[in-house]
């Protein structure tokens, strides 16, 4: 007892630690955003006086709310997409005797190493050639990419660990293929369904790279490419840079909060719906 009582501190101590380096920068954003803009420059630990300006300001003196708009249609559609794409690939990988299947499955998956900027460069000149440069349905083709290759593989691993049984039984019953995967198989993989579509909202909701690439039109900006220019339209003026910032947090947050349990079942336990 004696001696796991020092290592109970050390570990209290090294958590403490790991809080304050993650989670001090969200609160100095929150300190800053609540605060005059004044006060960005005199640095204090805690809030001396408390407005709402910064975020009046971004609403009213900026195109905060158009570029939300732009985001959150783009994040939708790709991470819809996303999940219909990995779940019909997911199943037809494990149900189906597709020639070389493991391979494919991995080569989608090593695409996932690729940055970023190595994509945003042939997806410029394929969708310059098809219409879709500087466009939010473009770029929503695009997003898909950020999360579709590890979408695939956890999909398949759900459906490998899924007993046929089910669809057997479904099929006695008189089902087709369509049916049975809508109406028995999807209920059963909700929870990485749901794991696939907040991980690749958050990967388009937060994407800078391919939306600064393929769009021009300062009109269909998303967020955090809109936010990265608010520097120039407001003047360096950094209590609303830290609203634009913390106000662009909180669906990832609020996805986290209202899927975490799902997120746990499905990256760690199978993804299947019990």
């Amino acid at each position: 007892m004696d001696r796991a009582l020092p290592r109970i501190q050390i570990a209290w101590i090294f958590l403490a630690a790991y809080l304050w380096v993650t989670v001090f920068p969200f609160y100095w954003m929150f300190k800053s955003a609540i605060e005059p803009a004044a006060a960005v420059y005199d640095p204090h630990f805690l809030p001396r006086s408390f407005t709402l300006a910064n975020t009046v300001a971004l609403f009213t003196d900026s195109t905060f709310l158009s570029n939300a708009q732009n985001s959150l249609q783009v994040a939708l559609t790709s991470s819809i997409l996303v999940v219909i794409c990995s779940a019909v690939g997911g199943y037809a990988l494990s149900r189906y005797p597709i020639p070389g299947k493991r391979f494919l499955a991995q080569t989608i998956l090593f695409t996932y190493m690729f940055p970023e900027l190595l994509l945003g460069i042939p997806f410029f000149s394929i969708f310059k050639s098809l219409g879709l440069l500087n466009s939010l349905v473009g770029l929503s083709f695009a997003h898909m990419t950020l999360s579709f290759p590890f979408a695939l593989w956890l999909m398949w691993q759900t459906f490998q660990a899924m007993p046929p049984e089910y669809e057997e039984a479904a099929f006695i019953d008189g089902a087709g293929p369509l049916r049975t995967f809508v109406l028995v198989v999807c209920p059963m993989a909700l929870p990485s369904m749901a794991a696939v579509l907040i991980f690749a909202f958050a990967a388009s909701w937060n994407d800078y790279v391919l939306s600064l690439m393929l769009i021009r039109d300062d009109k269909l900006f998303t967020l955090p490419v809109a936010i990265s220019l608010f520097v120039t339209q407001l003047h360096f003026n950094w209590a609303i840079i830290q609203a634009a910032a913390l106000l662009l947090g909180l669906p990832g947050l609020v996805l986290l909060l209202a899927g975490q349990r799902y997120l746990v079942k499905g990256f760690g336990g199978g993804g299947l719906a019990n």
